[in-house]
């Protein structure tokens, strides 16, 4: 059995197109580690307010973004390192919350960083 560690790795989430506030997307992990790092963009920017979307293992916060009304990217803020932290088969879901107020955001990409163990 092999006991190699993986570098860090990226992993990718998308919803495609206009967002509303039950666009969400979900990927099962594939091994124990951490969430180190995330970044979000949108190919359509919310108008009239921010666009804020959360990266939740479980139901714990493991990110945060907000994208600036007009803007079409940001990066995340992250949780504590419990909220963090996933076991092999996890759920982690990118949970859009609020779209702008006047025009929403579209086809929302997150990408975060993770290590194993």
């Amino acid at each position: 059995m092999s006991t190699a560690v993986l570098a860090p790795t990226t992993i990718t989430l998308n919803v495609a197109g206009v967002l509303t506030t039950s666009s969400e997307v979900k990927v099962a992990m594939p091994f124990a580690g951490k969430i180190t790092g995330a970044t979000v963009a949108v190919t359509g920017a919310p108008a009239g307010s921010a666009l804020t979307a959360s990266l939740l293992k479980a139901s714990a916060t493991a990110a945060t973004f907000s994208i600036a009304a007009a803007g079409t990217s940001a990066t995340g803020t992250l949780g504590t390192a419990a909220a963090c932290a996933f076991a092999a088969g996890d759920i982690v879901t990118l949970d859009v919350t609020a779209v702008g107020s006047g025009t929403a955001g579209s086809n929302i990409t997150v990408a975060f960083t993770v290590t194993q163990g």
